[in-house]
């Protein structure tokens, strides 16, 4: 089934710019026909994927850049959040037992929650991540 191409978004890796992405997603959520609760949980988890991504990808380093795209493919929204920093661990993305006493792991369980589905795709380019997340489209919207 063709992709519709909803949102085609270029940040810096800088968290002054999460305010514009928020904002972008959350009117692409919209577009796609997510009630408010469900939009607002979509820009929630995109924000913490692109959070991890500043600190832990470029390790807060502000030179990079992160891609976002949003598509649809008539059942499923798909968004894609790419970068040009080191490979991340594969299993970066798995939930691990949640230590409340200790900080970390709460924005990968709160993705995986969110979402429907949460992978690395490969792509051609030697470096980076891209990482697709896959949210099921409102019924009305199918």
């Amino acid at each position: 089934m063709p992709r519709t191409e909803i949102l085609h978004k270029e940040s810096n890796a800088c968290p002054s710019e999460l305010c514009h992405i928020r904002k972008a997603v959350a009117h692409a959520s919209h577009q796609l026909g997510f009630s408010q609760q469900d939009s607002d949980a979509i820009v929630l988890a995109i924000d913490e994927a692109c959070t991890n991504i500043i600190r832990y990808a470029y390790k807060d380093c502000k030179q990079g850049r992160v891609v976002l795209d949003v598509f649809s493919d008539g059942t499923q929204a798909i968004f894609r959040l790419r970068d040009n920093a080191p490979k991340s661990p594969k299993d970066c993305l798995e939930v691990k037992k949640i230590d409340l006493k200790k900080p970390g792991g709460l924005g990968v369980m709160l993705i995986q929650q969110v979402m429907d589905s949460v992978a690395f795709v490969e792509t051609e380019a030697s470096a980076g991540n891209t990482l697709e997340m896959k949210k099921k489209l409102p019924m009305e919207k199918q």
